[in-house]
C-alpha cells in the first residue's frame, strides 16, 4: 500500500500542466518549467503573435517564443522509470503526439467559434475542445476550466496568485496599472482611484491615504445602497421634469392647433359672408343695369322718334327754300312752323353717378358689418395657453311657464299664439326666461344649443340684474346686451345651431352660430356673431326663451 500511494504521489508530480496527463516526451521554458512537447507546439501554434512575447502557462514568465524546444532529459528519464516501476508501457512515451497540428481551417473555424461565443470565456489551457472557464489568474493573466484551475491549485508556488472571476483580455487590462503594469491591489482614498503597489512608494500617490482594495471594495459595498437611492432619487426627478416638458409639449401642439382650426374657421367664414354678399350686391348691380338700360332704351326711342320728325322738317325746309311761287312758299313754311315740337330733355350721367356713390357707400358699410365681428371675436377670443374654455353640457331648469314644456334637455312650446297676436311684440316682451340649472361665476366656458325646430327664439346669459342675448326672428339675428341692440339686424335663412361662449375673467359673452339644416352636407362651421362686454355681476346662467318650435340641449 505504501509503495502505491508513493507510486500516486509521483505520478502526481509527473502531471503536466496543460493536457492533464503524465509527461510525454517533456521540454522546458526558459522559466525552468516543463511540458509535453506537443502540448507547447499546440499553445505556440493558437498563439496569435508569433512574433511577440510568449509567456509561460504556470508562471506568466514572458520570453521570446522558443524556436527550438530543448528536451527535459532528466524529467524523460523519471517518467521512464515511472512507467517500467508501475507496468506502463516504455513504448507510451515515444509515442506519437497526441494532439494533431491544426491545419489553417481548424484554425479559423475555432477562431470564428470564439467569435460567435465571445460572451463565453474559455480556457486557455485545453488544446481541442477548450471548456468554459471558471477562474482566471491574475498573475499567470490565463482563464482555467475546472480541471486545469484544480492542477493550478495544487502547486505550492502558486498559492499566491490572485484568482478572479472569467474575464476577457479587457478586463485583465483595466485591472493592472497602466504606468507600472502591476496588479490593482489598493485603493487610493485621497484621489478615489485604484493603484498598484509602485504607485503607492514612488509616484504622486506616495503621501495620499491608501488602504487595500478589498477595504475599498467593504466601504463602498456599505455606500451601495444610499449612492444608489440618490441616483433612483435623481432619476425619478429627471423623469418627472421630462413628463412636465413632454406635457408642455403637447400643451403647445394643442394650442397651436386649436389657434389654426380657430383662425381658419374665423377666415373661411369671413370668405363665405363675403362670397354672399358679393353675390347680392351683384345681383343688386344686374338689376339695376338692366333697369336703367330698359329706361334707356326707351328714351333713345323717344329720340329717334324726335329725330325722325325733325329731320323731315329739315328736308321739306330745304325743298321749299327753292320755291318762287310766293304763295306757296308762305304756306310751306307756315305748315313746318305750326308743327309742335316738344323740348329735348337733358340726359346725363348725375342720376348714375349718385347711384354708384351709394352703392360704394352700401358696399362699405357691407363689409365693416362683416368684418367687425370677426376682428373683435379673432382678437378677444383666441384660446390662450392660460385656460382653454370648457364645454359645459346643460340642462334647463324645471319651472312653470305658461305655453311652455320644460324637460331637462328640451324646451317647447305647446300652446301657439294667437294668430292675431303681433309676433314681434310678444317676442320682444316674453315675461318670463328659462335658465340653465348649472351657473358660472369664474373660469371660461361654452355650450351649444340647437334651434333648427324654431324660428323665433333668444338664447344668451343672465341673472335677476341684467340680460345679455342674441334674438333669431323672421329670419333676422340681433344682439341685445342688457336689453339694447347694438348692431343693426342681418338676415339669415336658417339657423342649425348657436354657440355662446362666456370668458369671467374678461367679462365677455361671444356669439356664434351654425347655418344650414340638418343633413344637408355642410359641415358645422361656426360664423361669429358678436362679442359683448358684460356687467360684473356673478353667477351667471344661461338664459333661453322660445315662441314659437323647441330648442334643444346636445
Amino acid at each position: 500500500m505504501a509503495e502505491l500511494q508513493m507510486l500516486e504521489e509521483l505520478r502526481e508530480e509527473l502531471i503536466c500542466s496543460v493536457c492533464l496527463d503524465v509527461y510525454r516526451n517533456p521540454v522546458c521554458l526558459s522559466c525552468g518549467h516543463s511540458f509535453c512537447e506537443e502540448c507547447i507546439q499546440s499553445l505556440l501554434l493558437n498563439h496569435h503573435h508569433p512574433q511577440s512575447l510568449f509567456s509561460c502557462p504556470l508562471c506568466g514568465v514572458q520570453g521570446a517564443p522558443p524556436m527550438e524546444l530543448h528536451p527535459n532529459i532528466q524529467l524523460r528519464s523519471i517518467v521512464q522509470k515511472f512507467f517500467s516501476t508501475s507496468d506502463f508501457p516504455i513504448a507510451a512515451i515515444e509515442e506519437e503526439p497526441k494532439y494533431e497540428e491544426e491545419s489553417e481551417d481548424e484554425v479559423w473555424r475555432k477562431e470564428e467559434s470564439s467569435d460567435l461565443s465571445h460572451e463565453e470565456i474559455l480556457c486557455d489551457f485545453c488544446l481541442r475542445e477548450p471548456q468554459p472557464a471558471v477562474k482566471t489568474c491574475m498573475t499567470c493573466e490565463s482563464s482555467m476550466c475546472q480541471a486545469h484551475l484544480g492542477k493550478h491549485s495544487t502547486k505550492a508556488f502558486l498559492a499566491s496568485h490572485v484568482l478572479v472571476e472569467p474575464c476577457d483580455a479587457g478586463v485583465l487590462a483595466e485591472r493592472r496599472c497602466s504606468q507600472h503594469g502591476k496588479l490593482l491591489e489598493c485603493y487610493c482614498v485621497t484621489d478615489s482611484v485604484c493603484v498598484c503597489i509602485l504607485c503607492c512608494a514612488t509616484s504622486s500617490h506616495k503621501s495620499h491615504e491608501i488602504i487595500s482594495v478589498e477595504e475599498a471594495f467593504d466601504q463602498a459595498q456599505n455606500d451601495f445602497p444610499e449612492t444608489l437611492q440618490t441616483l433612483k432619487t435623481h432619476e425619478a426627478a429627471v423623469n418627472e421634469s421630462l413628463e412636465n416638458l413632454l406635457a408642455h409639449q403637447g400643451k403647445i401642439k394643442a394650442l397651436e392647433s386649436s389657434h389654426r382650426n380657430h383662425l381658419e374657421n374665423s377666415f373661411n367664414a369671413i370668405c363665405e359672408q363675403l362670397d354672399r354678399r358679393k353675390a347680392e350686391i351683384l345681383g343688386a348691380i344686374r338689376n339695376i343695369e338692366e333697369k336703367q338700360l330698359s329706361h334707356t332704351e326707351t328714351w333713345i326711342k323717344e329720340h329717334k322718334e324726335m329725330k325722325d320728325a325733325v329731320s323731315s322738317d329739315v328736308r321739306e325746309l330745304e325743298a321749299l327754300r327753292n320755291q318762287k311761287d310766293p304763295v306757296l312758299f308762305i304756306k310751306g313754311l307756315s305748315a313746318v312752323q305750326a308743327r309742335k315740337r316738344e323740348q329735348v330733355p337733358s340726359k346725363d350721367d348725375v342720376e348714375l353717378a349718385e347711384l354708384l356713390s351709394a352703392m360704394d357707400g352700401s358696399i362699405k358699410e357691407t363689409i365693416q358689418e362683416l368684418l367687425q365681428p370677426y376682428a373683435q371675436l379673432i382678437v378677444d377670443t383666441v384660446p390662450s395657453e392660460e385656460s382653454s374654455p370648457v364645454h359645459e353640457h346643460l340642462t334647463f331648469k324645471s319651472c312653470q311657464a305658461s305655453g311652455l314644456h320644460v324637460e331637462d334637455k328640451v324646451l317647447r312650446v305647446v300652446k301657439p299664439l294667437h294668430p292675431l297676436v303681433s309676433l314681434p311684440f310678444v317676442l320682444n316682451n316674453v315675461p318670463f326666461w328659462v335658465y340653465s340649472t348649472q351657473y358660472f361665476q369664474s373660469g371660461r366656458h361654452f355650450w351649444e344649443v340647437i334651434t333648427s325646430k324654431s324660428s323665433r327664439w333668444k338664447v344668451g346669459v343672465g341673472n335677476n340684474y341684467f340680460q345679455c342675448y342674441v334674438e333669431y326672428s323672421f329670419h333676422l339675428l340681433s344682439v341685445f346686451p342688457d336689453g339694447k341692440d347694438i348692431n343693426a339686424p342681418f338676415r339669415i335663412t336658417d339657423i342649425r345651431m348657436i354657440r355662446v361662449e362666456l370668458d369671467c375673467e374678461r367679462k365677455t359673452v361671444s356669439f356664434l352660430y351654425v347655418s344650414g339644416k340638418e343633413g344637408s352636407g355642410f359641415s358645422s362651421r361656426y360664423v361669429p356673431i358678436a362679442t359683448v362686454t358684460i356687467p360684473i355681476s356673478y353667477p351667471v346662467h344661461a338664459t333661453f326663451s322660445v315662441s314659437n318650435g323647441s330648442l334643444s340641449l346636445p
